[in-house]
């Protein structure tokens, strides 16, 4: 019995069954919708942004006539942070991150995001998740995967012919390895395709994106070809074939990213905002009841000749940047406690298959965590440099000019080269020796498939 006629025999019998083509009719569906709804998602995102950049421009056109009476006009500017090419895939993280911001030079860097914190979705959506094409990978792909391969060897033992199968010229393991690839070959490449397809119907057009998501998704559905495998061979009896296959699943998807999240909150709690906004506000009047203190011990000295610029204002900026200087030890404290919980959280997925493959999903399509953090830090960055330009006219004692209005610098969001192709492979990476795990216990186990 040669290896061509295992895998024939292999794939005729699951082209015969009906159940199959239900299956992959429904993925077809399901997948459909969820290209839809993260489309759908995408096209809501862009116009938000859109009503923003109108209004953002329209703050700057009513400015323009205050240009010259006073020191510096610096209107308020939202930056936003676009979605990615490959945004339809996944929703991901984008709405448990501000997507925009408020940009005020002279307001404190504190209400940089605090203002829109309420444009953050329904907590209970991010809690189940959007019903997007990452969701049917992740969740619904493992059980047509398992529901085409659970009785990998069991029905054979059922029937007892696995003894006449085993007397031929072939080794245990070459046996159930050509079956596996056969019906890997029959369920995992079609449902390769159907994602692919709706992924690019979707909008999701970018041939390095799409060539990624089917490594990710052959890796994951390669994966669960191994547990399949695994089960194959030590459960004796279709229907304990079938009860390992949910369990697995259920462990593997749905509770351990849920107990592994449990044990991080209790080891690495997530740092309070409650707290440290309560710490800002108290921080902050504590600053400004000093200055006041200070200035009316030390009322500022009239120069002569008198500067273009009132000094009043240079005070008004140094006090500024003294409540700057004195919650930024509160801001660095906080951003420590969530990096160090966010290290342990990054570290942990490499032991979860499942959340491995979201967050390579989530890296391809930009709605990743790190891509929302390198938005608030080119925000930031983009803060201080509205307020040097203020420094700026106060040192030179030359207000701004309309040329130097027009020629306002506009936030542009820069990704970052390299960062989420890194993130990807190392993703990629455990999946495959989570893979190459299951494979070598099965091999170890080989011995008990001749066992009726």
């Amino acid at each position: 019995m040669s290896s061509r006629s295992i895998a024939g025999h292999e794939i005729r019998r699951l082209l015969r069954d009906r159940a199959l083509l239900v299956l992959l009719g429904l993925m077809v569906a399901l997948a459909a919708y969820a290209a839809w709804n993260g489309s759908a998602w995408v096209g809501q995102r862009e116009a938000a942004i859109g009503l923003l950049k109108a209004e953002e421009q329209d703050t700057k056109d009513r400015s323009r006539g205050f240009v010259g009476k006073a020191p510096s006009v610096l209107p308020r500017v939202q930056p936003v942070l676009p979605p990615g090419p490959m945004a339809a895939l996944s929703v991901g993280q984008a709405e448990a991150y501000p997507y925009t911001a408020d940009v005020v030079a002279l307001g404190d860097r504190s209400q940089l995001l605090r203002r829109v914190w309420s444009d953050v979705g329904n907590p209970a959506v991010q809690a189940a998740g959007r019903f997007d094409l990452a969701f049917v990978i992740v969740f619904l792909l493992p059980l047509v995967i398992l529901a085409a391969t659970f009785d990998l060897w069991s029905r054979e033992r059922e029937r007892g012919i696995t003894a006449l199968l085993l007397s031929q010229p072939i080794e245990a393991g070459r046996l159930i390895a050509v079956k596996a690839s056969a019906r890997a070959a029959i369920v995992l490449l079609p449902a390769l395709a159907i994602i692919i397809g709706v992924a690019a119907c979707s909008g999701a057009t970018s041939p390095t994106g799409l060539a990624v998501l089917a490594l990710i998704v052959f890796a994951y559905g390669s994966f669960w070809i191994a547990v399949a495998v695994l089960i194959g061979c030590f459960a004796r009896r279709t229907t304990e074939a079938a009860i390992a296959a949910g369990a697995l699943w259920l462990l593997i998807v749905v509770m351990a990213p849920s107990l592994v999240l449990a044990a991080v909150d209790l080891m690495v709690p997530s740092p309070s905002q409650m707290e440290l906004a309560t710490a800002l506000k108290a921080q902050l009047a504590d600053t400004a009841r000093q200055q006041k203190l200070r200035h009316a011990a030390e009322p500022p000295a009239m120069r002569s000749p008198a500067p273009r610029i009132a000094d009043a204002v240079r005070v008004a900026y140094a006090d500024l940047v003294q409540a700057d200087q004195a919650i930024t030890p509160l801001l660095a404290a906080y951003a420590e406690a969530e990096d160090a919980r966010r290290q342990v959280l990054d570290r942990a997925r490499l032991l979860l298959p499942s959340v491995a493959v979201q967050d390579a999903l989530d890296r391809l399509a930009g709605s990743d965590a790190d891509r929302a953090l390198a938005f608030q830090q080119q925000v930031l960055e983009y803060w201080q440099a509205r307020r040097q330009l203020q420094k700026d006219y106060l040192d030179r004692d030359e207000p701004q000019t309309l040329a130097e209005y027009n020629a306002l610098p506009r936030f542009e969001f820069q990704d970052t080269d390299g960062l989420p192709q890194r993130g990807v492979l190392i993703d990629l990476a455990a999946l495959a020796a989570a893979t190459l795990l299951l494979l070598i216990a099965a091999w170890s186990m080989r011995r008990r498939l001749a066992t009726p």
